[in-house]
């Protein structure tokens, strides 16, 4: 049982000194430049097996025009959804599905 103690003690120790020997993270915040920071940028072209201009429209470009954050469509949380019978019948009385 002793020799258990001594190794655990041990362990204990030398993590407490690697932990004292370690860089704090502050200073790599402070050494960080995002200008020095190299962007490597890609052309990639895509080959699709077919024209697609046959598809598109005249003068298409698909960078021109106005974003509109409208033209999402997105779901509701709160909007009640309308089944189209009554659930009361299949739930159990004073049931609340907003308590636990």
């Amino acid at each position: 049982m002793k020799y258990k103690n001594y190794i655990l003690t041990a362990l204990g120790f030398a993590l407490l000194a690697f932990n004292a020997n370690a860089k704090s993270l502050a200073t790599l915040d402070e050494d960080f430049d995002i200008s020095k920071v190299i962007f490597i940028e890609e052309d990639q072209d895509w080959e699709l097996g077919f024209d697609t201009t046959k598809y598109l429209p005249e003068n298409f470009d698909p960078y021109s025009g106005d974003f509109s954050v409208k033209a999402i469509n997105f779901v509701d949380e709160c909007d009640e959804i309308e089944l189209g019978f009554e659930t009361a019948g299949y739930l159990p009385e004073d049931f609340d599905p907003y308590t636990r």
